[in-house]
Parts: C-alpha cells; sequence; structure tokens
C-alpha cells in the first residue's frame, strides 16, 4: 500500500511538473507495450494538423508492436513476381490467431542450386492483417536476380537434400495483443 501511495505521488508531482499529457504517454508506453489499445491511446496524443492520419498510425503501431512467436501468426501462399527492374515476392498471408493483429512480417528466400547449394535473402514490410484474417503483401528482393529463377521449380517439403528449387517462409512477425 505504501508503493502505491509513493508511486501516485510521484505521478502527481510529474503531471504538475511536466503537463498531464506526457505523463499520460509514459504511463501509457510503460503499461500497454504490445497492445492495441496502446497503438490506439498513442494514437490519441499524437493529433497533428501536419500529419496524415496514416503516418501517425504508423508510427505508433511501430512503437508498441511487440515480436509474436508461434507458426501460426502469419502463413500462407506467395510467390516471385518480376518487375522490369527488381525481383519482388508477393502473396497473401493468413493470420489464424484470434488475440493479435499482425503488424510487420520478415520473410525468406531460399534459392537451392544443383548441388544443393543454399543461398538466402530477406525482405521485411509493415502489413496490417485482423485477427482471423487474411491480407496481400508484396516485398522486393533487390539482390536476388530474375536469372536465379530461372527454370526453377518450389522444393517439395518431403524433400530433405534440396536441389535446384526454391522456399520461402515468414522467420520474424510482430503484432499487437488485443
Amino acid at each position: 500500500m505504501k508503493n502505491y501511495l509513493i508511486g501516485g505521488l510521484i505521478c502527481l508531482v510529474a503531471a504538475l511538473v511536466f503537463g498531464i499529457k506526457p505523463v499520460q504517454r509514459a504511463i501509457n508506453e510503460a503499461t500497454n507495450r504490445g497492445t492495441l489499445r496502446g497503438a490506439e491511446t498513442c494514437m490519441d496524443y499524437s493529433e497533428s494538423e501536419l500529419l496524415a492520419l496514416e503516418a501517425i498510425k504508423a508510427t505508433c503501431v511501430q512503437s508498441f508492436q511487440k515480436r509474436l512467436y508461434g507458426n501460426d501468426y502469419a502463413t500462407g501462399r506467395a510467390g516471385p513476381r518480376m518487375d522490369q527492374r527488381t525481383v519482388g515476392w508477393g502473396g497473401i498471408l493468413e493470420n489464424k490467431t484470434p488475440d493479435h493483429v499482425t503488424t510487420w512480417i520478415r520473410i525468406s528466400v531460399s534459392i537451392f542450386d544443383v548441388g544443393g547449394t543454399e543461398r538466402e535473402f530477406f525482405a521485411e514490410t509493415p502489413i496490417w492483417i485482423d485477427p482471423l484474417s487474411e491480407a496481400e503483401f508484396q516485398v522486393q528482393l533487390p539482390e536476388l536476380e530474375r536469372e536465379q529463377l530461372d527454370d526453377i521449380e518450389f522444393c517439395d517439403h518431403e524433400d530433405e537434400a534440396r536441389t535446384a528449387c526454391m522456399t520461402w517462409g515468414v522467420t520474424e512477425v510482430m503484432g499487437l495483443t488485443i
């Protein structure tokens, strides 16, 4: 009880010295990290005449998102997307969880040559996938060249010795708890 009283007095003094909004922001950041509520509250505090609502949302989501663990946070189907200049990767991802919003992903694309040597390429992108929903994504892989994908198929999941094929997967996922 004594600690709560001291904490309350410190908050009251800080509110009087710095103002209410900075103290509310600090409390929000400390208590709501990783939650949708924290990002929403951040947006409420970030009213700006100069910034677009989407820019404020992106900043608040990036500040409050947390790393998610498990294989079901973002799964889906995707493949190479050829542009005139670069190679991209895109498709549809599904969020199979009922209690998280997926906000950021990192994907890995692996190309295996005929000798079985693997070259791995990474890309990351912000994304918004509501719980139990899906969304399209596309990323650029500037290090990957078109010629590396010529006449190459996806690897079979059962193959242990992968040769002359490609695979991909979501390696990291960040999001917000509802």
